[in-house]
């Protein structure tokens, strides 16, 4: 953490400089920009005035030394109309200095070639000429030198280095406090990622005030948190699922060997008197058939929950539930069996034989708990974009705590215990149901009988 707290202010700290830096060129620029205008234009007024008194006083064609008595009304017209720092030389053909303000005994030679009327920069000076109409003879030149290094200029970049060093000071004094400050909340979220690790999968930063943060530290808190609860669901679901899983297996184990325990039993039996007494082998014959048909029903409803459980694709077809439920009544002959229908097709994009094996599971409960001459009613139809079917019952119905377990894994209730079946032909309904798309729910009135109900996506 100090480590990133040094990495921050160094990064914020020349990212700060590198702006003031060019913050300072900036402003430095523009009043050097500033002051050579203001320095134009006072060559170009002092250039303007200095040619009117040229043609007013004096007589420029005469001698040097002449010129400067006799012409000492030039010299001080010329200090009067120049500004600050800029200088007027007048010269005759020859070159030789007839006037000038500055106090120095010969002006310094500031043009390099032929005269011209615009400012621009000679060397380390700005200049521009004049001339006289009446005296051509006489040239005029206004200067002054550039302001590199001008006193205000000078003060100015004292001033920005000065800030530029005492910002990067401050910086470097109060950037890792501020730093450390800003990234202290990591640390809760450091010791539960602690506690996670331990295997306290119930930890949560649980700091309201962090979370509620706008800013990337309380967006990690938030994200740390939510991450926990998925992991901490992840981990239940995987202990629910061993669970599951155990309890699947123990009560399999239950389921089969009670039909294992009465074959044994009757190839005991067999053994012992099977061959004197042919009633006792037709009997025990008989029950080991019944018990191994058992044993092969069981363990074919457990391959289909794995294979519900491995989620594989089934594939699918067009099929018509009306037509595939009256198909799946036909096969139950001698019960008072009573399908409904409005004679329209009722599309579903399905696999078949799940659906058939989901029709057959629901009729063949419904018929193991109906007593003979009580009715049985199956109804197919559209309901909006569902296609729904329904198996009703006159049985002997479901009690109230037992209704959200009947489709358990080997759940039977207290009134189904002696009945045949290994529990697993609910489950399998809606576990199929639902991988193919849809939903089963189930009504019942303890002695009065019981409606479940399919609802699939209607094609």
């Amino acid at each position: 953490m100090r480590t990133l707290r040094w990495r921050l202010t160094l990064w914020y700290g020349g990212m700060a400089a590198a702006i003031l830096i060019l913050l300072a060129s900036i402003l430095y620029l523009s009043v050097r920009a500033s002051l050579l205008d203001v320095r134009e234009a006072d060559i170009r007024d002092t250039a303007n005035s200095a040619s009117q008194i040229l043609e007013e006083t004096g007589s420029p064609d005469s001698a040097v030394g002449d010129i400067r008595q006799r012409d000492v009304r030039t010299v001080f017209a010329i200090g009067e109309v120049r500004r600050q720092d800029v200088q007027v030389v007048i010269r005759n053909a020859k070159g030789e200095v007839l006037a000038a303000s500055s106090d120095a005994e010969e002006p310094p030679e500031v043009f390099s070639d032929a005269l011209y009327p615009e400012v621009r920069r000679e060397g380390r000076y700005l200049a521009t000429t004049f001339t006289s109409e009446e005296r051509p003879s006489a040239t005029g030149e206004v200067y002054a030198e550039l302001p590199v290094w001008d006193p205000l200029l000078r003060r100015l970049f004292l001033i920005e280095a000065v800030a530029v060093v005492v910002a990067l000071a401050l910086m470097v004094g109060f950037g890792p406090k501020l730093a450390g400050r800003a990234l202290k909340p990591l640390k809760s979220v450091s010791a539960v990622a602690g506690e996670l690790r331990q295997g306290r999968l119930g930890s949560r930063v649980n700091l309201p005030d962090l979370k509620s943060r706008q800013d990337e530290v309380g967006e990690v808190a938030s994200s740390f948190d939510a991450m926990a609860e998925s992991l901490e669901r992840l981990f239940e679901a995987e202990r629910e699922s061993k669970e599951t899983l155990r309890r699947f297996v123990a009560d399999a184990s239950h389921e089969l060997r009670t039909p294992l325990t009465s074959v044994l039993g009757y190839l005991d039996v067999l053994e012992e008197s099977g061959d004197t007494d042919p009633a006792v082998r037709h009997r025990a014959l008989g029950a080991i058939k019944e018990e191994g048909g058992r044993m092969a029903r069981l363990v074919e409803d457990l391959l289909v929950l794995a294979r519900l459980d491995a989620r594989r694709e089934m594939p699918e077809e067009l099929v018509d539930l009306a037509a595939l439920a009256r198909e799946v009544a036909g096969n139950y002959p001698g019960r008072r069996l009573e399908f409904v229908s409005n004679g329209l097709a009722v599309p579903v994009l399905t696999a078949q034989e799940a659906l058939r094996r989901v029709v057959s599971n629901l009729l063949s409960n419904a018929v193991k708990h109906t007593p003979l001459g009580k009715r049985i009613l199956v109804s197919v139809n559209r309901e909006s974009r569902e296609a729904v079917l329904r198996v009703a019952d006159e049985g002997i119905g479901i009690a109230q705590d037992a209704l959200p377990h009947v489709f358990e894994r080997f759940y039977r209730a207290e009134s189904s215990r002696t009945g045949e079946g290994s529990g697993l032909g609910l489950s399998i309904a809606q576990e199929t149901v639902e991988a193919l798309g849809g939903h089963i729910e189930v009504e019942s009135v303890p002695g009065e009988g019981s409606t479940f109900t399919v609802r699939l996506p209607l094609s």
